[in-house]
């Protein structure tokens, strides 16, 4: 099961950890890669991001350099959960997730989208998918405390 934390991160399954914001890249690939394999991304408008994918999820990491210009030292910015395209054409899933994605003890990509609504986190980035009756989240991010600030959010 993984956990939404806003304003911290995500705890990961299986007792891997957590990915807290400001974590170094080395560390957050550290964790994940006790799930699963990791796949570093090059030129994707963060200073380092890597995914990784856990029976039927897509986790993404994102982060900057760390003031001091160490690759992979600055802090963890960003964190995405996203559901595997149910075929080949990208459909939105129908069905629930294999692994829980709980915020406040509802398990977001478990229930159709219109019954998860209300749980969602106010600072995540959202993807509801196509928006089809019955349909379930296709996505959902978290920024760090960082970020919104940047970006005039208010922080939760």
């Amino acid at each position: 099961m993984f956990v939404l934390l806003p304003g911290t991160g995500l705890v990961l399954p299986h007792r891997a950890g957590t990915l807290r914001f400001g974590m170094s890249g080395y560390a957050a690939q550290w964790a994940v890669s006790m799930l699963c394999e990791i796949h570093v991304l090059k030129g994707v408008g963060a200073d380092w991001t890597f995914t990784g994918d856990y029976l039927g999820l897509v986790l993404t990491v994102c982060g900057g350099r760390d003031p001091r210009g160490a690759a992979h030292g600055g802090g963890l910015d960003y964190v995405e959960v996203a559901r595997e395209p149910a075929d080949a054409a990208g459909s939105e899933p129908t069905g629930p997730a294999l692994v829980p994605v709980v915020h406040r003890g509802v398990d977001l990509f478990g229930r159709p989208r219109a019954e998860v609504v209300a749980h969602l986190p106010r600072q995540a980035r959202v993807d509801h998918g196509i928006g089809r009756p019955g349909g379930y989240l296709q996505a959902i991010g978290l920024h760090g405390p960082r970020e919104r600030r940047r970006t005039g959010d208010a922080p939760g």
